[in-house]
């Protein structure tokens, strides 16, 4: 892989609410808006060379992966790690509140019913790490906030979590190199062993 260009999901009504999608109970397809805005990414996107898709299985992340591929012919492989994050008893409910949250809470706590940001940032690594040793030249990968969030910053040297880069627009691209993508895994290798138990620090070293 020489670049990778990841893609947050064009918007969902949740969305456009600032609620978090429900999804545990419901695949909370595009909105009207987020579907014209894929789109209009997608026509951005048309005169740059794209090798692979690589997407969320969320529905609203394979619908934007299916806009941007268009008539291209590309292949468009679900990568379940890149899922969002489950949040529990804070779906539905404001974003706001769930983000709160995450900035006050241990990384390592899980949200009720939900994941921890500490088990999500485990899949991302993963996933980050299959797009790496991917042959194709040039990637997409359509996820959600929070994994855009943590490689970017991660890619910078900034704290995964904490750093600058807080909220993504909907149907937006962040372009990463081969070698901050590396950096990128690297940051986020360090940042879940010096969070997690031995055994975290142990799988990150088998890399």
């Amino acid at each position: 892989m020489d670049r990778l260009i990841l893609v947050r999901h064009g918007e969902t009504a949740y969305n456009a609410r600032g609620l978090m999608n429900p999804d545990s109970e419901l695949e909370a397809p595009l909105s009207a808006d987020g579907a014209a805005a894929a789109r209009r990414l997608a026509r951005q996107l048309g005169a740059e060379p794209l090798d692979l898709i690589v997407t969320s299985p969320r529905l609203r992340a394979r619908r934007t992966a299916e806009l941007v591929a268009g008539r291209r012919g590309v292949e468009v492989h679900d990568v379940d790690e890149l899922a969002e994050i489950r949040a529990g008893s804070f779906e539905s409910g404001p974003v706001a509140a769930f983000q709160e949250w995450v900035l006050a809470t241990p990384p390592g706590t899980p949200a009720p019913g939900g994941e921890s940001v500490l088990a999500a940032a485990g899949r991302y690594l993963a996933a980050a790490r299959q797009i790496r040793a991917e042959e194709a030249a040039v990637v997409v990968a359509v996820t959600h906030n929070l994994p855009m969030r943590m490689l970017v910053n991660a890619a910078g040297g900034a704290d995964p979590l904490s750093g600058p880069l807080r909220r993504i627009p909907h149907a937006t691209r962040s372009d990463l190199t081969a070698a901050e993508l590396e950096a990128a895994i690297a940051r986020l290798e360090a940042w879940i062993s010096g969070l997690g138990p031995p055994g975290d620090a142990a799988r990150c070293a088998r890399g």
